[in-house]
């Protein structure tokens, strides 16, 4: 039985790549490539051709859109017009923008075997989760070779048993976004470093406004784990283990969070229902800009979506604020950068091509799209380039001031990380919807997790 579920799990990986491999319209590079020719460009076609013959094609996958995808397809010119003989093909592997569809997909290619040159991450635990399977590359020899040392030139190092698997593409610290014009009508200042959860709450109470369909809630949390934990996401080396690699779901921050996220929907009713949230699949984005949620915490990637105005039309403009942090007694200044990355495919038959790419885009700054996980990026630069002509939109001081304060720090350490660390964000996802639909204690829900997480472990170990 064992043997036949092989044989038809990989019948049915080789047949969704086989539907969702190539790009087709989602590639601004096919779509040049399939435009019709006249009489002049047929006489030159040959010569043409012989051109790309003499170019090494890598394909880079990735599941942005819009303009995301445009941003992406810059950088691509760029590198190309730098390094003629490399055609960079980017793909958007998923049409919806959604990051866990992508990388279900991309385990699908990969359990098919199917060449893979470059591939986006949204976490570093992704990565780890991948080199461990020995999907991805690792480019200490490269890193070497061009005078990179990732773990004091970047942000976040993707480490694992000694070995780096990737670059940190951008680093996406995460903040709290405010409407001014709401922080404004209920006459509270931006918050500042040193503001705790606490805090945040009573400022979601002071934010609401209006009833029914038209009520403007004082906050808003989203469905994935940073937002079930931000605590440990903050102030631990690792927000799901300890450094023996042990779950931490029994620490007092996961209760302390859980908690507060309880009392802030059901007695203060200044965060819109998680049941709602889950039911209705609302975007945090949507809810923001649409003057439904009057405070969101997320990361930096933002500022891309403020600026978007075709796709989330708004007015007002918005403030920033550090992450609360959990009492009086925590560390000023701990908080949680995540970030993008690239690593190579083991299966790419152009690694060096492919790390040449992946070098080019960390360290490049003539389309920033967020903050650089490169640290020697001029900071100036940066701000100017993402705020632009849009200060209308966004409150340059306050964005200045929470970003880049000289306190600001991560104290995530990927040494304490594992290759099954990536499983455990569905874990606190999963345990935080029993604890709000089923109503739950948090001993019930912290069990779950603890027993889910254990099970997790003792499978990675066999």
């Amino acid at each position: 039985m064992k043997r036949f579920k092989m044989l038809l799990i990989s019948f049915l990986a080789f047949a969704l790549v086989t539907g969702c491999g190539s790009s087709g319209g989602n590639s601004p590079a096919n779509d040049q490539a399939s435009g019709n020719t006249d009489g002049n460009q047929a006489a030159t076609q040959p010569k043409e051709e012989d051109k790309k013959q003499d170019k090494v094609t890598i394909k880079y996958y990735t599941w942005y859109n819009g303009s995301q995808f445009e941003d992406i397809q810059k950088i691509v010119d760029n590198f190309e017009k730098e390094n003629p003989g490399i055609h960079v093909e980017p793909i958007q592997l998923v049409d919806n923008a959604n990051s866990t569809d992508f990388y279900k997909k991309l385990d699908i290619m990969s359990a098919a075997d199917d060449p893979i040159d470059v591939i986006q991450f949204s976490h570093v635990d992704f990565i780890i989760e991948r080199a461990a399977r020995g999907v991805l590359a690792p480019i200490d020899d490269d890193l070497k070779n061009n005078n990179i040392d990732p773990a004091n030139d970047f942000y976040v190092n993707p480490v694992y048993q000694g070995k780096v698997y990737g670059l940190q593409d951008m680093a996406s610290p995460w903040v709290v976004i405010i409407n001014k014009q709401a922080l404004d009508e209920a006459n509270l200042p931006v918050p500042e470093w040193g503001w705790t959860w606490d805090d945040f709450r009573d400022y979601a109470k002071k934010l609401n406004r209006g009833e029914g369909a038209d009520k403007q809630f004082g906050a808003y949390f989203h469905t994935w784990g940073e937002y079930v934990g931000f605590p440990a996401y903050s102030e631990k080396p690792h927000p799901y283990l300890s450094q023996d690699q042990q779950p931490i779901f029994n620490d007092e921050s996961y209760k302390q969070f859980f908690e507060l996220r309880r009392a802030m929907e059901k007695e203060d009713k200044s965060v819109k229902p998680f049941s709602e949230i889950v039911g209705a699949k609302l975007h945090y984005a949507s809810e923001f800009f649409s003057g439904k949620a009057a405070m969101v915490p997320t990361a930096t990637f933002i500022v891309g979506m403020i600026k978007d105005q075709e796709k989330y039309p708004h007015d007002f403009q918005t403030v920033f604020a550090p992450l609360p942090r959990s009492s009086d007694s925590a560390e000023i200044g701990s908080s949680y950068i995540g970030g993008d990355y690239l690593s190579v495919g083991t299966s790419s038959k152009h690694k060096e091509e492919a790390y040449k790419f992946i070098e080019y885009v960390a360290l490049q700054t003539d389309v920033i799209r967020d903050f650089p996980g490169y640290k020697k990026t001029d900071a100036s630069k940066v701000i100017q380039a993402l705020v632009g002509p849009d200060a209308a939109l966004i409150e340059e001081e306050s964005l200045k001031a929470t970003v880049f304060d000289s306190r600001a720090k991560t104290v995530y350490d990927a040494n304490w990380t594992t290759d099954y660390a990536g499983q455990m964000k569905k874990v606190i996802e999963d345990g935080f919807s029993a604890f709000m639909l089923d109503n739950l204690t948090f001993e019930a829900a912290q069990k779950q997790m603890m027993d889910d997480a254990n099970k997790i472990i003792s499978q990675a170990k066999k």
